[in-house]
């Protein structure tokens, strides 16, 4: 898949948003899931994707994505996303995915838009007569709308709520064969990657506790307070500022209209990693008053499917600062407007960095202001922090290793005109953006 970066994917300096790159990521990877799958597939979780390179108005980027393996009623998409510079022809690494897709099948024909009915025209004229209205109710009953919206219809509740359980059960997937050294390899670490989730998903039990009391707390937060004099804190003894967190605090609310979502009416994953990293942004600008771009997303499960209708509320909060960076945490909730239920989706950990004024894309060198946590449940989530960032540091350097260990091969292969002097040092330059 190709697309060419304009300039309402990116920020006012001209650098396309990580999230409308994410959302690429995910439309890539569900077009590959579903050749494989065949029916369609929706997202389930996303490994942590780190952005070791910029991208600009000046670019075209080129997502791969291909599917590596295939469980029983799962399957991983590998994507790889490279820029084309469109002047000079210079293509350079950006970025790796590796997304988790379960397919599900079509609604059956019942369900789909029929030609209609003279009954049918009648209403939508608003010729309908009273002693319809048996018949008008009964047509709703068996619509997709009240199957979608669980009305109180008693004479088909039971049915309808069979039918859309059936069709939102995941189909057995075919299984992947190997052939190439190439692909044999990506089958295998697919496997060591799934049983790598599985692992950290037993171990981030106390973890989860933790983020849920968090959660608690910030929906009763709002974005008024962040005017509390109360959070004007006094500057440190060497005369930096000092920002509580809760003043980083920010919220989003989006309508999940028909562009956002699937044949199956279920949000697309990249497009709330995309609203994700709109509102994390928001935090990481209010703490910092810089220019920012975002480095990486950590590992997330999507724990809730949402729909077209849905309403998602989205809110982050800066929860550690470093030098330059800052980890930003977001989470999503979902109501739909018609039951008025609402429920927690997913969450995620973006780590952004602090830059220097246009046209640079170094790290600012003068200090972040400092972040104060006031609560014992902030201050659990702030030290926590340091244990996040020390695994996405390891997580960084292993993917650029691999990375330059691919182009040192290719180089060796190729002729040397072929390759650009300064890719290698391009990606070693951009992957220590988030070490300090």
């Amino acid at each position: 898949m190709t697309e060419l970066v304009l300039p309402s994917h990116c920020d006012g300096r001209g650098f396309c948003l990580g999230g409308t790159v994410l959302s690429w990521i995910d439309i890539a990877a569900g077009i590959a899931a579903k050749k494989h799958g065949v029916y369609p597939a929706v997202t389930r979780s996303v490994d942590a994707v780190h952005f070791l390179g910029p991208i600009t108005t000046q670019n075209i980027v080129i997502i791969q994505a291909s599917v590596n393996r295939a469980w029983k009623t799962s399957m991983e998409v590998g994507v790889r996303v490279t820029t084309e510079d469109l002047l000079s022809a210079e293509q350079r690494y950006c970025c790796h995915a590796y997304l988790t897709f379960v397919a599900l099948p079509q609604p059956p024909l019942s369900t789909l838009t029929s030609a209609p009915s003279q009954q049918q025209q009648q209403q939508q004229q608003g010729q309908l007569q009273p002693q319809d209205a048996a018949a008008l109710r009964a047509a709703l009953s068996n619509s997709p709308a009240a199957r979608r919206y669980s009305f109180s219809l008693p004479s088909a509740k039971s049915s309808s709520k069979n039918k859309e359980d059936q069709n939102q059960r995941p189909i057995q997937l075919p299984a992947i064969e190997p052939v190439t050294a190439v692909e044999i390899e990506r089958y295998t670490m697919a496997q060591l990657r799934r049983e790598a989730r599985l692992k950290q998903s037993l171990e981030a039990k106390e973890e989860d506790q933790l983020l849920s009391d968090v959660r608690d707390q910030m929906r009763r937060w709002n974005v008024t307070q962040i005017k509390n004099p109360k959070l004007n804190l006094p500057l440190s003894e060497d005369g930096s500022p000092r920002i509580a967190m809760r003043a980083t605090f920010a919220e989003s609310a989006q309508l999940v209209l028909p562009q956002h979502a699937n044949s199956l009416s279920i949000t697309f994953g990249g497009q709330v990693m995309k609203w994700m990293e709109n509102v994390a942004a928001v935090s990481a600008s209010r703490f910092s008053r810089v220019p920012i771009v975002t480095a990486s997303i950590d590992s997330l499960q999507f724990h809730r499917k949402t729909m077209i209708g849905d309403c998602l509320t989205m809110r982050s909060v800066v929860t550690r600062v470093f030098k330059s960076s800052m980890e930003i945490y977001v989470f999503v909730d979902s109501e739909n407007l018609v039951t008025g239920k609402r429920t927690f989706t997913n969450e995620a950990f973006f780590s952004m960095v602090a830059l220097q004024p246009s046209p640079s894309l170094q790290p600012i060198t003068v200090p972040l202001p400092r972040l104060i946590a006031e609560s014992e449940l902030e201050v659990a989530l702030s030290e926590a922090g340091e244990r996040r960032r020390i695994k996405r540091l390891q997580q960084r350097r292993e993917l650029a290793e691999r990375e330059l260990a691919e182009r040192e091969a290719r180089l060796l292969a190729q002729p040397p005109a072929v390759e650009q002097p300064n890719a290698m040092e391009y990606i070693k330059l951009h992957v220590n953006i988030t070490n300090s």
